[in-house]
C-alpha cells in the first residue's frame, strides 16, 4: 500500500484522534487472559455510593485500591466510566524518528460519540476541532494558513473516513472483540491516584480486518500491538503508554515511535464548538 505524502502527514492526525478518544483504540484491547478475577461489579457499586449520577469529577476519585478487571470486563467497564464522567482533558507526548509532538486537548461523549478540542505543538504543529462526522483542523505545515479546513469524515471509503472510523466507540467495540492477551502487571500510582497498570496484546491483522482498514497496512505495523494501561478504582484510564516499531519500507532500518499519554479532569465543563463560518474553508490543500 502506497501512501501520498498528504495521507503520511494526516497519519498523525488519524492517531491523535484515536489517542484523544481515551480508552478506545489504546486502553481496550482487552485480551483473552485466563485468569479472571474481577471484582468489576464491587468496584463499580462503591463509586457510585461515593459519586451518584454525577460524573466522576477529577478530585474526588478514590484512593482505594481498584479491583482487578477480567478480560471480558476490561473495555466495557472503561468505557461505561468515560462515558458516566462524560468529559475528560488529556496530554500526549509522542516521538517519532527523533521528532517530538506534545498534543494537549479536552474532549466530550455525546449522543454522536466523542467530541474532542487539541492543538499540537513540536514536529507537527496543528490545531483539531472533532464534532460529529466533521473534522476541522488547521495548521501551518499543512497549507491550510489561517483558514480551518472542514473535512467530511462520513465516506468510509476515503481516508478521511478512515479517521472517523478510528474515533468511532462502537466501531472500537466491533474491532477489539478478539485480543490476544490481557495482564496485570501491578498496583502503582498515577499522578497520586491508585491505579491498576495493564499491559494489552493485540493482534494487528484483526484489529485491521474490524476497523475495515487495508490489509495492506499490516505491512507498517509489528507482528503484536502492545499497550500499557493505568486504570483506577472507579475504572478511568490515567496513563497509557505504547511503543512501536515500524518496518521501513524495503528492508532499511525500522522506525520506533513511542507515545505517552494522560488522562484527567474527568467530569469538568470544557467548551468544544465549530469555528466561525467566516474562517473555515473545504478546500483541503493537495488533497
Amino acid at each position: 500500500m502506497r501512501l501520498t505524502p498528504l495521507a503520511r502527514r494526516l497519519g498523525s492526525a488519524a492517531l491523535v484522534l484515536t489517542i484523544g478518544v481515551g480508552a478506545t483504540a489504546c486502553s481496550s484491547d482487552d485480551s483473552a487472559s485466563d485468569s479472571s478475577s474481577s471484582a468489576t461489579d464491587e468496584s463499580s457499586d462503591t463509586s457510585a455510593d461515593d459519586s451518584g449520577d454525577e460524573p466522576v469529577a477529577d478530585d474526588e476519585s478514590s484512593d482505594e485500591a481498584p479491583s482487578e478487571l477480567s478480560a471480558a470486563d476490561f473495555y466495557p467497564a472503561v468505557m461505561e466510566a468515560m462515558r458516566e464522567a462524560e468529559t475528560f482533558t488529556f496530554e500526549t507526548v509522542t516521538d517519532a524518528a527523533g521528532q517530538g509532538q506534545t498534543m494537549t486537548g479536552e474532549a466530550r461523549y455525546g449522543d454522536d460519540g466523542i467530541e474532542m478540542k487539541a492543538s499540537s505543538t513540536g514536529a507537527q504543529q496543528m490545531e483539531l476541532i472533532l464534532l460529529g462526522q466533521a473534522m476541522y483542523m488547521k495548521s501551518p505545515e499543512l497549507g491550510t494558513g489561517d483558514k480551518w479546513v472542514k473535512i467530511d469524515l462520513s465516506d468510509p471509503n476515503s481516508l478521511f473516513g478512515m479517521i472517523g472510523k478510528a474515533t468511532d466507540p462502537e466501531v472500537m467495540f466491533k474491532a477489539l472483540e478478539e485480543p490476544k492477551k490481557l495482564e496485570l502487571v501491578g498496583a502503582e500510582d498515577v499522578d497520586g491516584v491508585a491505579t491498576n497498570h495493564y499491559r494489552i496484546t493485540l493482534d494487528p491483522a484483526k484489529y485491521l480486518a474490524a476497523m475495515e482498514f487495508p490489509a495492506a497496512m499490516a505491512d507498517m505495523l509489528p507482528k503484536e500491538l502492545v499497550t500499557e494501561m493505568w486504570v483506577d478504582a472507579d475504572n478511568l484510564p490515567r496513563k497509557f503508554a505504547q511503543t512501536i516499531e515500524v518496518p521501513a519500507v524495503g528492508g532499511g532500518q525500522p522506525t520506533t515511535s513511542s507515545t505517552e499519554g494522560t488522562y484527567s479532569d474527568f467530569g469538568t465543563d470544557v467548551e468544544i464548538e465549530a469555528p466561525p463560518a467566516s474562517e473555515v474553508t473545504e478546500d483541503f490543500p493537495g488533497a
